[in-house]
């Protein structure tokens, strides 16, 4: 199965995933991304506005204020209304980037149960609930959340450097893009791995042999998470119950 064959698998296993939703009940766990999103969405927006002033207060407490000099008065008025918007669209476009794996962390359990019971419809494999199991499978989703974050925190902070490379640097959005896709999808399906007891770097071994899938999955995930409210309630019920589909079908494929 070639990169593009895998990666339309990631996109038409959404369209399966929302019929194995609404169709086996699955849809009461939309409430979890719900209150999750609520709290992201105020919390989210009073954090940053914390951030900003505080940042602004910190470097215009540079500046004295008490100087009678004008171009200081002048000075200080600038950095304070260029500071009060730029600053709240760094942050922003910083939150903006984790908010997504801010999701992911939070809905780890969530998205485990709905992971299992995928599969369990598709292959009425069963799979009891076992606390331990659970556990192991909640911290391994928020520990590779994590990493994929950092990584992709890293690659970002890279890139402000490598775009200025002609050429090169015209193709760094691209990349980025691809690459947050492919970490999306990368913990949409390792769920399924989890439960075939692969342990994390040969679960990075097979999702990086079947990256057009895992790019296909985040693709879609990130398309409706950009969607205010209702694409991340969607996003966040879908997107395991669809990782968890291309897997399979891909499993059933080589068969």
């Amino acid at each position: 199965m070639t990169v593009v064959n895998q990666f339309a698998l990631g996109v038409k296993s959404y369209i399966k995933a929302l019929s194995i939703v609404f169709d086996n009940g699955l849809w009461i766990y939309f409430i979890y991304p719900i209150i999750i999103y609520a709290l992201l969405f105020f919390g989210g927006f009073a954090f940053i506005h914390y951030l900003s002033n505080t940042a602004e207060q910190y470097i215009l407490g540079y500046i004295d204020s008490d100087n009678s000099a004008s171009w200081l008065h002048f000075l200080r008025g600038f950095l304070h209304f260029f500071l009060s918007i730029g600053l709240k669209i760094i942050f922003f476009l910083i939150y903006s980037t984790i908010s997504k794996y801010i999701v992911l962390i939070l809905m780890s359990p969530v998205m485990a149960v709905l992971s299992a019971k995928t599969e369990t419809i598709l292959t009425s494999k069963q799979y009891p609930f076992d606390a331990k199991q659970f556990t192991k499978d909640v911290a391994r989703g928020i520990a590779l959340a994590l990493r994929n974050m950092l990584l992709q925190l890293a690659i970002v902070l890279l890139s402000f450097i490598v775009i200025w490379i002609p050429v090169i640097g015209w193709l760094c959005p691209i990349f980025l893009l691809l690459m947050s896709y492919y970490f999306y999808g990368f913990a949409m399906m390792d769920y399924v791995n989890e439960r075939r007891k692969l342990n994390v770097s040969a679960s990075v071994s097979y999702i990086r042999t079947n990256k057009g899938i895992a790019i296909g999955t985040g693709f879609i995930f990130a398309f409706l998470f950009n969607i205010p409210f209702i694409g991340v309630v969607f996003a966040s019920v879908l997107a395991p119950v669809a990782g968890c589909i291309a897997v399979i079908e891909k499993e059933n494929n080589s068969k």
